[in-house]
């Protein structure tokens, strides 16, 4: 049906054709492994924020466990008859987010 003549310049224009969809496909290959590297970049930072949030987590558990002992109002509990105890404990907490904060920071994970 196509003409001697014509027929090398579709052979021409098959070649090209084949050439960009050969390209089209190594394009869909890189942009897929981008899209990898993207979505690999994300989780790896999530990780590191969840990582940070969760030494937070662990220096305030101590924290709020200790207000809360010495929150109730209850006469029972040992250190109370202590004259200015809350200041002791004020300094305990504050000495024990310190410390804990400076072991996070060795470990690196703050």
């Amino acid at each position: 049906m196509i003409d001697g003549t014509l027929q090398k310049y579709f052979a021409d224009m098959h070649e090209n054709a084949l050439k960009v969809t050969e390209s089209f496909d190594t394009f869909r290959d890189l942009m897929g492994n981008l899209r990898e590297a993207y979505q690999s970049s994300l989780a790896s930072r999530a990780n590191e924020i969840m990582r940070v949030f969760t030494a937070v987590t662990l220096i305030f558990i101590p924290l709020t466990f200790i207000t809360g002992v010495y929150g109730m109002n209850v006469e029972q509990l040992p250190g109370l008859a202590i004259p200015h105890f809350e200041l002791v404990l004020i300094g305990v907490m504050v000495c024990l987010a310190i410390t804990m904060f400076i072991y996070f920071r060795k470990k690196e994970w703050l």
